[in-house]
């Protein structure tokens, strides 16, 4: 599952919780404004019948129904027929006091109302008042009504969504600048130290604390490096004198068989032990660097040079050695030794962990990359034991005849030169190591 970023979390949060938040709203809106525009009539109607009620009072009955017509009866309604009242004499004195929906026939039409019918007695006479209003017209005002409300609705989620989305980046920038600052620094002596500016405590200590670890691990590798780099120097002459002696041993003495191996085994010992401080030392002279990177290199004449220096190694292990350059020439800006031993290191490294098949060297040139592919068909490496290849003294392998430097010293050289690694291995089917460099 893809690991999303804070803001984008917090973003997806509110939108989720807009949309649940509207969802229900316009769920409930219909019924709401139904409901309210419904007593909003029903009130209207009210208020009409007592200003009507008042009037009678006021007025007499007598103004609006005559005694002696035949129909003893009042009725008025609009031009558009949208409201009616009417007044007719009832006989039974039942009270009424009622509002419902009715259909009434005004001039030939039959035409829905909200009615109101309310009984009243006046002069000894029973009276019946009702006062309409058009079901199309309570409609109509419902209608204006709900759309009004979610076109507002609209408005103020969406209004509210930019200002969340506003106040949640300008809260996360101090983190966002944070976390920029840790993706561009590849190395402690890089890193930016210049104080975030925010006025959030959190942040500001979650700045301070970054700051000041970075300063100790920049402290206590600069402390490393030099103590590494010390001792390799001090290191490499007690091993060239006592190189000097074994050999002025082999040619001036008489030893015996058993001596000599002995001593030819003491001497392969002090070439690995050799080996291992040249790598120590080329290591911390990388990470102080102390190499200029500014030769132009035949990066295929630098892979010849390697194939013809490790030819003896294949020939002894009677493996194939399969060359395929996809491209004449490649140059490449960098240091051309240090290019030479990461060729041989991962070269080497295929040889030493196949007994049989091929060793194969391919380049190829692409839109963004010019590629170097070195295949086996060896041993393999575990999948759960790549990420750790490239760590110090680490032996991703059953064999141990090696003190584990040789790729760790290859990706400082990578990363030294910009140049991406790209491994694909499988147990006993052999592995790929792709090395990317950059065309621009």
């Amino acid at each position: 599952m893809k690991k999303l970023k804070l803001k984008t979390q917090l973003a997806l949060f509110n939108a989720l919780s807009k949309a649940i938040i509207i969802s229900f709203i316009v769920l409930i809106v219909p019924w709401l404004v139904s409901n309210i525009t419904m007593h909003d009539t029903d009130d209207l109607l009210i208020q009409k019948l007592d200003k009507v009620t008042l009037l009678i009072d006021s007025l007499g009955i007598d103004n609006y129904i005559n005694i002696d017509a035949e129909l003893k009866s009042y009725g008025s309604y609009n031009i558009l027929k949208d409201e009616f009242i009417s007044i007719e004499q009832i006989s039974n004195d039942t009270l009424i006091d009622i509002i419902q929906y009715s259909q009434r026939e005004i001039e030939n039409e039959i035409v829905d109302y909200r009615v109101l019918s309310y009984s009243i007695k006046e002069n000894g006479n029973n009276y019946l008042i009702e006062i309409g209003k058009s079901i199309s017209t309570i409609y109509r005002f419902e209608q204006n009504l709900k759309q009004f409300s979610l076109i507002f609705l609209l408005i103020i989620v969406s209004l509210t969504i930019i200002l969340d989305l506003s106040v949640i980046q300008y809260l996360l920038f101090p983190l966002e600048k944070i976390v920029k600052k840790l993706k561009t620094t590849n190395h402690p002596t890089t890193y930016n130290y210049t104080p975030i500016k925010t006025s959030t405590s959190d942040f500001i200590y979650l700045d301070e604390t970054i700051r000041s670890l970075m300063h100790k691990i920049e402290s206590i590798f600069i402390d490393e490096r030099n103590y590494i780099s010390n001792v390799s120097h001090e290191l490499l002459t007690p091993v060239s004198i006592i190189q000097s002696k074994l050999e002025n041993i082999i040619n001036e003495s008489s030893l015996s068989e058993n001596d000599m191996i002995k001593i030819y085994e003491s001497k392969k010992t002090l070439r690995r032990l050799t080996n291992l401080v040249r790598t120590l030392l080329m290591m911390s002279r990388i990470e102080n660097k102390e190499y200029i990177l500014t030769e132009k290199v035949n990066i295929n004449i630098v892979l010849k040079n390697v194939c013809e220096e490790i030819e003896d190694k294949i020939s002894a292990k009677e493996l194939d050695l399969k060359i395929d350059f996809d491209t004449s020439d490649f140059y490449y800006y960098g240091n051309e030794n240090l290019l030479f031993t990461l060729f041989y290191n991962f070269i080497n490294n295929s040889i030493r962990y196949t007994d049989k098949g091929f060793i194969k060297i391919e380049t190829h040139k692409s839109k963004y990359y010019f590629t170097v592919k070195i295949s086996d068909t060896g041993i393999g490496i575990k999948k759960e034991k790549i990420p750790h290849i490239f760590s110090r003294y680490n032996n991703s392998n059953v064999k141990k005849d090696s003190y584990g430097l040789g790729l760790s010293l290859s990706k400082k050289i990578c990363d030294y030169h910009n140049i991406k690694i790209d491994v694909f291995s499988e147990p006993n089917k052999g592995s790929n190591f792709i090395l990317k460099f950059p065309l621009k």
